[in-house]
């Protein structure tokens, strides 16, 4: 995987959230962080470069899902991966395409999240 990929992490439990994100950054990659919709909304819009984005479904503002949309607006093919804790019951609002959406439940091993980023991006670059 690239180490330059640069990864919006979506997530609103400040310990997920943090262990998530030094791991990611431990492994080479760069980490923009947001813990509700609002601030997604302004890292998506003011971002030169998104590479994937890692989204809690359930955040105190909205749902990751209604972030994808203005993301990939900007960067069509981007890769996106919805964490929830509830299942993935709503897979089908997404492509259905395993290179650019994947649901990971909580728990999850932050290696889990590393190892979809790299199986993501490396399709998107094919």
């Amino acid at each position: 995987m690239p180490s330059s990929l640069t990864v919006l992490l979506i997530e609103d439990d400040f310990l997920i959230r943090t262990c998530l994100a030094e791991f990611l950054l431990d492994n080479g990659l760069t980490v923009r962080e947001a813990d509700h919709c609002a601030e997604a909304r302004a890292i998506i819009g003011a971002e030169p470069k998104l590479d994937a984005l890692v989204a809690d479904m359930t955040l105190p503002d909205g749902d990751g899902m209604t972030l994808v949309q203005p993301a990939r607006d900007r960067w069509p093919d981007l890769p996106v991966i919805y964490i929830s804790g509830h299942g993935d019951l709503r897979r089908g609002e997404t492509s259905g395409d395993p290179a650019r959406d994947r649901f990971i439940s909580k728990p999850y091993t932050l290696a889990s999240i590393l190892e979809a980023l790299a199986d993501m991006t490396s399709a998107a670059s094919d």
